[in-house]
């Protein structure tokens, strides 16, 4: 009989906690690769842990502490690196696995923040899934631009091999105009 009394005054006494999460779902190419092969050949699970430790520094996570005013004590705000730190605890970022088993790699991952407001945790989550999907995109344009490049110097290359070709054929033809057949 105390034993769920007990359980309940523990309970009301424990703050509460909400945990948001969003699932992002990656899709594959669509075109087959042997018409077009991908620009980004990364696995994902590599890319997703590249992006979360670029994500978790301080000074990307410094601005969100700052803007929602999170971790603040009784009106006395937090030192900001122990709330870089909270922050990094309250967020988990977990591979999703597939449930066919006939894909290679995972096909998304979740995002998760837990505070002590829900409205809070789902900004908060908002925001941060918002920068996973940005640093995607940028890497994505990167590596885009990267390859473009590499096709760029690699046709200048070509093309000046070509022009001496042309050069040395011309010379030839000038010194050999008679005796061409």
């Amino acid at each position: 009989v105390l034993g769920p009394a007990i359980a309940c005054g523990i309970a009301l006494l424990l703050p509460n906690r909400y945990t948001s999460r969003t699932l992002v779902l990656v899709e594959e190419q669509k075109v087959p690769d042997a018409y077009v092969q991908p620009v980004v050949t990364q696995d994902l699970s590599l890319r997703l842990g590249t992006m979360q430790e670029q994500i978790f520094s301080r000074t990307r996570l410094q601005p969100i502490v700052e803007r929602f005013g999170l971790y603040a004590r009784s009106g006395a705000q937090m030192p900001i690196e122990d709330a870089v730190a909270q922050i990094r605890k309250d967020i988990q970022v977990t591979p999703v696995r597939s449930v066919t088993g006939n894909r290679q790699g995972i096909p998304g991952f979740t995002i998760s923040f837990t505070a002590g407001d829900p409205q809070l945790a789902q900004r908060v989550c908002t925001q941060i899934t918002s920068m996973f999907i940005e640093e995607n995109l940028r890497q994505r344009q990167q590596s885009s631009q990267d390859t473009t490049n590499f096709i760029e110097n690699q046709l200048r290359d070509a093309k000046s091999r070509l022009d001496a070709q042309d050069e040395k054929l011309a010379r030839f033809k000038v010194r050999h105009m008679g005796d061409l057949p």
